[in-house]
């Protein structure tokens, strides 16, 4: 197990070369981008979110609902960063009162826009954002060297007929193989923060006697579309 450090002290190495990069584009194509990851009481974004769970032999189990996350107060970390709470809510549809179900935590300095699940942070976006860019999405956890890409950055993006003119794509993974498929990405939109998030995770079948191995038929798993419907400013 890697030996656990201050976000202070990681800091410093990561100043050191912690970012990687491969087919970046020129200088001249630089962003600083810390406006894809605004923090300011109040603001919150609510999100369309569309689960689907799989088990073999079973017809897909499909779940809808909405959640919330609304930036609350700041407070200090345990290595005297300032961090700001994210309060985060659930409801099956809008005919529903909003209910909480967890709390989350963002911070963003020169460097690194982090945001903390279950006391894990995840590195974000990494600052200043350059299309091509590579870093180490678990640069200051525990769990693993994991490089995220940006893929593709103040791109217009459009969905639920809605269009979002400047965006940065995030691709924290793309695997796939016989055996399973793992696909992360999260997209950002200027001045707003998170717009959409993808969570493809699912084994497929390896029973021969079933003839299903190397046909992609999913075994176990699940798929996970979040995307943005509202965002705004609420008043405490």
């Amino acid at each position: 197990m890697k030996r656990l450090f201050t976000w202070a002290a990681l800091l410093g190495l990561a100043a050191l070369g912690a970012c990687t990069s491969s087919q970046i584009e020129p200088l001249e194509g630089l962003d600083f981008g810390r406006d894809y990851f605004p923090l300011a009481r109040g603001r919150y974004v609510a999100y369309n979110v569309r689960e689907t769970s799989y088990q073999l032999n079973r017809p897909p189990q499909i779940t809808t609902y909405q959640v919330k996350e609304v930036l609350t107060e700041t407070f200090t970390g345990a290595a005297g960063e300032q961090l700001w709470r994210l309060v985060r809510y659930r409801r099956a549809n809008g005919r529903q009162n909003w209910q909480v179900v967890g709390n989350s935590a963002l911070r963003a300095d020169e460097r690194f826009g982090i945001r903390l699940d279950d006391n894990q942070p995840y590195v974000r976006l990494n600052f200043p954002l350059q299309r091509g860019q590579t870093w180490d999405g678990n640069l200051f956890n525990n769990r693993g060297r994991e490089l995220y890409q940006l893929t593709d950055l103040n791109r217009a993006y459009r969905f639920d007929g809605r269009s979002y003119t400047e965006t940065a794509t995030v691709l924290q993974s793309n695997d796939s193989s016989l055996v399973d498929k793992d696909k992360r990405l999260e997209v950002y939109a200027r001045n707003i923060g998170l717009i959409y998030r993808l969570q493809d995770q699912v084994a497929y079948c390896q029973d021969r006697t079933q003839n299903c191995f190397g046909r992609a038929v999913i075994e176990s798993g699940t798929v996970v579309e979040q995307s943005i419907y509202e965002h705004g400013v609420e008043q405490f």
